[in-house]
């Protein structure tokens, strides 16, 4: 559907015309300076602007009157995973991410930010430019978090659980395309309208997209008791998002690398559509699996009052028209199709969490995720501060359409290279039914340094010997191929996690 590939100009279109109607608003024009007010910044004799450093959270340059800044940061997790249970995964200590991050604002209207991630294979994570002042009518293009859910929006520095509750297909990742955002209705509402490649960061598709599809995405974030200051519902907001996009095959982002459990080295199912039954170099015998296309709704109740707070997420990612080939292939040339299975499916997410803080901080949010207050008595070594201290607990929930796990044999090919072998082919294998439960406790010591303890149980709740469970160590660097990817009943991880910032 090329259709959908003009979205962008119109988006671009609208931004432009709602600008010029919101510069012609009946808001009165803001008063004019005073004579005694800050002269704009002198310029030098090349006709540059000076510049003056400052360390605020991290090293900033910017002009006199703040119109305009550089700001350089930088910033890396260390965790350490221990498993028991029924679990495989190596016990680990690891590099969980390491960032450098470059933003900048040009005369207060232009925002660029370029962060790229340098744990595992390193790559370019973020690389937008904002137009906009941040009121009704504002502009992104570039690479970019996808809007959807309160918790995967969330910067990784400032996650409430040292994991996320559930990862990938349910949520959408980083993308390239462009999103129109805005706070509107007494900043109220906030709205994020998008449309993307639907394939994931650059480096997972280097020249672009796989086809002509593209996925389209629609966040509304609602606070409607924001201006009753003191009311009891001051702090609830009402989410709810989705993403639509045709696609035409899987992608190695949403559906052959798995579904991600809560203990991170392993998967609560694995992708089994796309297999080998053997090659040669130039004829290959291969399963092979094609998709119409993705959908993802969501709907989230938050709730901040003091120190407490409480969040209700459920998300759902759903695929229309999955279907499995077995083809004989010479070269890029098909010689042989049969279908061999034909399915559409859904994953489900529920999950809830709350937290307190004990020292008496208040925790942040909106329409870009969760943030995490600076300590009213931060531990700087000289004093008494001791920092912030937060209690947490998690359940969460994820089900599984079942008949995606449905089964069939598969031969290879008479006369290919093939020939003689045999597999078992399926959508997915694992578990349609995964509990879990995390307890956490959060010590943030000041800005620059916040620990994380954790205490994870996930549990297959439809588990079968040798048929259903958890892919346990599906996601790790075990270099046992025998016992990697072996489907168990429970897992219990204890973790710990050090994030540092400047």
């Amino acid at each position: 559907m090329k259709a959908i590939a003009y979205v962008p100009i119109a988006l671009c279109l609208a931004a432009a015309s709602l600008a010029g109607e919101n510069s012609q608003s009946t808001t009165p024009p803001p008063t004019p300076p005073s004579p005694t007010a800050t002269p704009a910044p002198e310029r030098t004799s090349s006709g540059g602007v000076p510049l003056e450093g400052v360390f605020r959270n991290g090293f900033v340059l910017r002009t006199p009157d703040g119109t305009s800044e550089l700001r350089l940061a930088a910033s890396f997790q260390l965790d350490s995973r221990s498993y028991f249970g029924d679990s495989v995964a190596p016990d680990s200590f690891d590099i969980r991410r390491a960032r450098l991050d470059v933003n900048a604002k040009v005369f207060d209207f232009i925002t660029v930010r370029i962060q790229a991630a340098m744990e595992d294979n390193p790559y370019i994570r973020n690389a937008y430019l904002d137009l906009g002042r941040g009121k009704a009518v504002n502009l992104r293009i570039g690479q970019m978090k996808v809007p959807f859910s309160t918790n995967w929006l969330t910067l990784d520095n400032q996650v409430n659980f040292i994991e996320r509750g559930t990862a990938e297909p349910l949520y959408p990742f980083f993308d390239r395309g462009l999103m129109l955002w805005g706070n509107v209705a007494r900043d109220t509402l906030t709205y994020q309208l998008g449309v993307y490649n639907g394939t994931g960061v650059d480096v997972e598709g280097s020249k672009g997209d796989v086809d002509d599809h593209k996925d389209a995405a629609l966040r509304l974030f609602y606070q409607p008791f924001r201006h009753r200051d003191g009311s009891p519902l001051e702090g609830l907001y009402l989410v709810g998002e989705g993403t639509y996009g045709l696609t035409s095959v899987a992608t190695r982002r949403f559906e052959t690398r798995g579904l991600m459990a809560a203990n991170y080295e392993s998967l609560l199912w694995r992708w089994r559509a796309d297999q080998v039954l053997g090659s040669d170099g130039r004829n290959s015998d291969v399963l092979v699996s094609e998709i119409d296309s993705r959908t993802r709704v969501g709907a989230e109740v938050l709730y901040l009052r003091g120190p407490l707070t409480l969040s209700a997420e459920w998300l759902e990612a759903r695929w229309d028209g999955i279907a499995v080939y077995h083809d004989a292939m010479a070269g890029s040339s098909r010689r042989y199709r049969e279908l061999v299975l034909q399915r559409d499916g859904a994953v489900r997410s529920l999950s809830l969490w709350g937290s307190y803080y004990l020292t008496g901080e208040r925790k942040l949010v909106d329409a870009s995720g969760w943030r995490q207050p600076n300590p009213l008595k931060p531990f700087t070594g000289k004093g008494s501060g001791t920092g912030a201290f937060e209690v947490l607990a998690r359940y969460s929930r994820t089900r599984t359409d079942p008949e995606l796990f449905d089964a069939v044999r598969v031969t290879g090919f008479s006369g290919g290279v093939g020939e003689g072998n045999v597999v078992t082919a399926a959508v997915l294998q694992g578990s349609a039914d995964v509990r879990e439960l995390t307890v956490g406790l959060n010590w943030m010591l000041n800005y620059y340094f916040r620990v994380i303890f954790d205490v994870t149980t996930i549990t297959a709740l439809d588990f079968e010997d040798g048929q259903r469970g958890i892919v346990s160590g599906g996601n790790s660097e075990l270099g046992d191929p025998t016992r990697k990817g072996r489907l168990v009943e429970t897992e219990h991880m204890a973790a710990v996690r050090f994030i540092v910032r400047i």
